[in-house]
C-alpha cells in the first residue's frame, strides 16, 4: 500500500501523528543561536588582551624604574617606592585623575552613541534596545560610573591625619583594568553591531522568551512575551527593508532567513504553549480584517501568519530590485511547508499554499517573469512533498500551477504557462516514481493547461506546453503506464500531425543539459537523455504515425 493511500485512510490520524521527516525535501542546515562565549573564547577575547596590555606596561614602567632607582640594602624598598605614593601627591593629583576618569565616561558614551545611532539607522531602532539589555555592555559601563564615583569618595577620605591607601591601591587598579579594556571593548563592540550576530541576538532573545513561558508558566506575562515576539519579527522585517532600500543584498538575505528560524525555532516549541498564547490583540495585524484575524487565532496561527506576512512585505518590496531576495522568501516558504508536513500540521500548510498563490499573483501583477521562474521552481518541491502527504491538497496545488500558468497568458506572458507546464510536468512524473496514487487524475489537471490557448496568437506557449506533455508521455511509456500515455494520445489529437513531428524532431535535436545561458535552475527545460528520446521514438512509432489519420487534418 503506498503512502498515499495510507494517508488517505488514516486522514483522521494525520494530524496527531505528523509525518515522517524522509517525507520532507533535504532542508538546509539550521542556523545556530547565538553562540555562548565559551572559556577559550573569553580567555581569547579578553584576559589576553588585557593581560597583554597591562604586563607591557608593567614591564616597560618597572624596567625605567629600576635604572633610575637609588638602590639601598633594602630590596623590597624599590617596589614599595615604584607602586605606592603619598597623601600629600594625591591631594595635588586626584583632581587631575578624577578628570581622566571622567573624560574616559564621556568618551565611551559618545563614541558608542555615535556608532549606535548609524547603525540604528541601517538595522533599526531595535538595535537600541539590544545594545542597552547587554550584560557586557552593561557591565563594563557600571565599572566606569563606579570607579568615577569611588575616586570622588577618595577625595573627601583624605585627611591630613588619614590615607586611604587600599582605597587608593584598588583605584590605581580599576583604571588600570579600565583601560586595558578599552581594546577589547571596542571589538566587541563592533562585533556586536555585525548583522550576523544582531538577527541572531533577535532571534535568541525570542526563543528565549517562549522558553520562559513554557518554564515558569507564567501566565500573566503573556502578552508581554506575545509583543516581544511579533516586535522581534517586525524588527527583523525592517532590517531586510532597509536593506533593499540601501542595495544591501547580504544583509538582506540574511534577515530574510532570519525570519524563516525564528518561525521554525517557534514551531518546534508550538505545542508546549498554553491556550491563551494564541490569542492575541488585533494591534498587531493592523490592516488585516477580524474575520482573518479571528481565523488566525483559531487555527493558532498567528505567529506564523505574522511571519509569512512579513515575507509578503518584503517580496512586494524586492521584487523588481532585488531578485535574489525573491528566491530566497521562495525557498523559505517551502521550508515552512516542509517543516508543516513534518509537524501534521494541515492549517499551516494550507497557509503556506495561499501565500505561494499570493506571491504568485503578485508576480503576475508586476509581470515579472523571473520571480514567476524562481516561484514555480520552489512550489514545484514543495508540491512534490504535498502529494506524498496528502494527495488531495497535491491536486489543488497542480490546478493552481494551470491556473496561474493560464492567467500569465491572457497577460501575454507566454513564457509563464510555459514554465508552468514543464514543472507539472516534472511533478507527475516526479509522483509516479514515488509511487503516488491517483495519477490519472494529475494527468487530466496537465492535460487542460491548453484549454485557453489562441492557437493563432500563442504559438509559442502552445508549442511548449506540448512538448512537456510529450516528454512526459515519453516518461509514462518508459513505464509501460499504456493507459495513461493513450489519455495523452487523446488530447495530442488535437494539433496537426505536421506540429507533432516538427516538435518531436525539435525534442530530439536538443543536445545540451543546461541552457546555453546562465539560468537560476541551469537546465534546459526540453532536453532529455538518448535512451528518453528512443522511448519519444517508439512513442511516435506505435501511437502518434500509427494512427495518423485520427490526428487533426492541417
Amino acid at each position: 500500500m503506498s503512502r498515499s493511500a495510507k494517508n488517505n485512510s488514516v486522514k483522521g490520524q494525520k494530524s496527531k501523528k505528523g509525518m515522517k521527516s524522509s517525507l520532507v525535501h533535504p532542508k538546509i542546515k539550521r542556523q545556530g543561536l547565538v553562540e555562548k562565549d565559551s572559556l577559550k573564547s573569553i580567555v581569547g577575547n579578553w584576559t589576553i588582551p588585557v593581560v597583554l596590555f597591562i604586563g607591557i606596561t608593567l614591564l616597560v614602567y618597572v624596567t625605567h624604574s629600576f635604572w633610575d632607582y637609588e638602590w639601598k640594602s633594602d630590596k623590597f624598598e624599590f617596589l614599595k617606592t615604584i607602586f605606592t605614593t603619598d597623601a600629600e601627591q594625591i591631594r595635588e593629583s586626584i583632581g587631575s585623575f578624577i578628570e581622566l576618569l571622567a573624560a574616559l565616561l564621556g568618551i565611551m558614551i559618545t563614541v558608542v552613541a555615535i556608532v549606535l545611532q548609524l547603525a540604528a539607522q541601517r538595522y533599526g531602532t531595535r538595535l537600541i534596545d539590544l545594545f542597552l539589555a547587554d550584560k557586557i555592555n552593561r557591565t563594563y559601563f557600571i565599572l566606569l560610573v563606579s570607579s568615577l564615583l569611588y575616586a570622588i569618595f577618595i577625595v573627601f577620605a583624605i585627611k591630613n591625619d588619614f590615607f586611604p591607601f587600599y582605597a587608593t591601591e584598588t583605584l590605581l587598579a580599576l583604571t588600570v583594568i579600565e583601560i586595558a579594556l578599552l581594546g577589547p571593548y571596542f571589538l566587541y563592540v563592533f562585533k556586536f553591531l555585525t548583522p550576523t550576530n544582531l538577527l541572531n541576538s533577535i532571534q535568541e532573545n525570542s526563543k528565549t522568551s517562549i522558553i520562559n513561558l513554557i518554564v515558569k508558566k507564567n501566565f500573566s506575562q503573556i502578552a508581554k512575551y506575545q509583543s516581544e515576539i511579533a516586535n522581534s519579527l517586525s524588527q527583523v522585517t525592517d532590517t531586510a527593508l532597509s536593506a533593499n532600500s540601501q542595495m544591501d543584498r547580504n544583509l538582506g538575505l540574511m534577515a530574510i532567513n532570519q525570519i524563516r528560524e525564528m518561525a521554525l525555532d517557534y514551531i518546534d516549541q508550538k505545542r508546549k504553549l498554553p491556550k491563551p498564547w494564541f490569542k492575541i490583540s488585533s494591534d498587531h495585524f493592523i490592516g488585516i480584517s477580524s474575520e482573518f484575524h479571528a481565523e488566525i487565532c483559531d487555527k493558532k496561527l498567528w505567529v506564523e501568519a505574522k511571519s509569512l506576512m512579513d515575507m509578503e512585505l518584503i517580496f512586494k518590496t524586492c521584487i523588481r530590485n532585488m531578485p535574489d531576495a525573491i528566491s530566497a522568501l521562495a525557498f523559505n516558504t517551502r521550508i515552512l511547508g516542509e517543516e508543516a508536513i513534518k509537524k501534521g500540521d494541515d492549517d499551516l500548510l494550507d497557509m503556506v499554499i495561499q501565500f505561494y498563490n499570493t506571491f504568485l499573483r503578485i508576480s503576475l501583477n508586476d509581470s515579472n517573469i523571473r520571480a514567476m521562474f524562481n516561484l514555480y521552481y520552489q512550489y514545484r518541491l514543495l508540491t512534490e512533498s504535498v502529494l506524498i502527504y496528502d494527495i488531495e491538497r497535491g491536486k489543488r496545488i497542480l490546478f493552481y500551477f494551470k491556473y496561474y500558468g493560464q492567467e500569465g497568458l491572457q497577460k501575454g506572458l507566454w513564457f509563464v504557462l510555459y514554465n508552468a507546464a514543464f514543472d507539472m510536468g516534472t511533478i507527475i512524473s516526479n509522483a509516479h516514481e514515488r509511487n503516488v496514487e491517483d495519477i490519472k487524475d494529475l494527468l487530466l489537471i496537465f492535460l487542460q493547461i491548453e484549454d485557453v490557448v489562441d492557437k493563432k496568437k500563442d504559438m509559442l506557449a502552445l508549442m511548449g506546453v506540448r512538448k512537456a506533455q510529450l516528454i512526459l508521455a515519453t516518461y509514462l511509456l518508459s513505464k509501460n503506464e499504456t493507459e495513461l500515455v493513450k489519455m495523452v494520445v487523446e488530447d495530442l489529437k488535437n494539433e496537426p500531425l505536421s506540429l507533432l513531428i516538427k516538435w518531436r524532431d525539435m525534442l530530439l535535436s536538443v543536445k545540451d543539459k543546461k541552457f546555453w545561458e546562465v539560468t537560476d535552475r541551469g537546465i534546459n527545460f526540453e532536453y532529455i537523455d538518448e535512451t528518453q528520446k528512443g522511448f519519444l521514438k517508439v512513442f511516435y512509432d506505435d501511437y502518434i504515425l500509427s494512427q495518423k489519420e485520427q490526428f487533426k487534418a492541417e
